[in-house]
């Protein structure tokens, strides 16, 4: 702390130290410091005449300006923690300029169009079947206190049965597109379960299973594969849940010559 026997030059108060060229008290030099560039340097006096002991913004500011402060001595960038300089990750995404589902196809390079056209996938009879259940309502219907409990015991239907687990001897194209059936049909039962969805319309329920059943399944993978390390001492962080089938991304063999003609290594994260 600066110790000053000097009157501060303003106001007339005991000064603090040097401010801006000028010994002043705090309350002037933060004053000064507030208003030195703001519209006050404009303004005229309130009372329509200047007068020593009129203390309006506008007085206070040319004292200070009078006494010999100067807005050249400001200082800048002097905080003590300054933010550090944000970096983008290194992506795939960001290094070819697309979101992750458009990284794969390239429609616009030759070797793409050429040797490996794209492959369009029908999924008209996996729509078809979710309208049918959906039509169908609630094949086991369940009592329960509330709607979550009712919904609980409807995903244990699904429940990994830890003791007879099945491995991923290869995953292609064919397994793909059972996993997707599976997660979209069960879906399709459990929120069925959800007695106000059955109120909904057709179309409606219809658009809500198409923008859930992906997000539900994720879930599904997650809850199963911690129930199944949790159960199998010998369980490797590498293996994963998918359709209640154990995958071990070690051993498990990926044909995805059909999704991309990118190189394993990049699709494969």
């Amino acid at each position: 702390m600066t110790n000053c026997q000097f009157p501060c030059r303003v106001c007339g108060q005991k000064a603090h130290g040097n401010h801006f060229g000028v010994y002043s008290c705090r309350a002037c030099a933060a004053f000064f410091r507030r208003t030195a560039t703001s519209k006050w340097v404009h303004k005229k006096c309130r009372n329509g005449h200047e007068e020593k002991t009129c203390i309006c913004k506008t007085c206070r500011l040319k004292k200070c300006l009078e006494a010999g402060m100067r807005t050249e001595k400001f200082q800048y960038n002097r905080d003590a923690i300054l933010l550090a300089e944000t970096s983008i990750t290194p992506s795939m995404s960001y290094f070819v300029g697309r979101p992750e589902f458009l990284l794969f196809c390239d429609p616009e390079i030759p070797t793409y169009s050429r040797f490996n056209p794209k492959i369009i996938i029908d999924v008209n009879h996996l729509i078809s079947e979710a309208a049918r259940l959906l039509d169908l309502g609630n094949s086991t219907p369940y009592q329960a206190e509330n709607q979550l409990k009712k919904l609980a015991l409807g995903f244990n239907l699904i429940k990994l049965d830890t003791e007879n687990v099945k491995f991923y001897g290869k995953i292609g194209q064919t397994e793909f597109m059972d996993i997707i059936e599976y997660y979209f049909v069960k879906v399709s039962k459990w929120i069925m379960h959800f007695d106000g969805f059955q109120k909904l319309e057709k179309t409606v329920q219809m658009k809500i299973l198409q923008a859930i059943w992906h997000v539900w399944s994720k879930i599904h993978k997650c809850s199963s594969t911690a129930m199944y390390r949790k159960s199998h001492h010998g369980a490797r962080k590498m293996h994963k849940i998918i359709r209640n089938t154990v995958m071990d991304r070690e051993k498990a063999k990926m044909d995805l010559s059909w999704m991309s003609d990118y190189p394993e290594e990049y699709v494969i994260r």
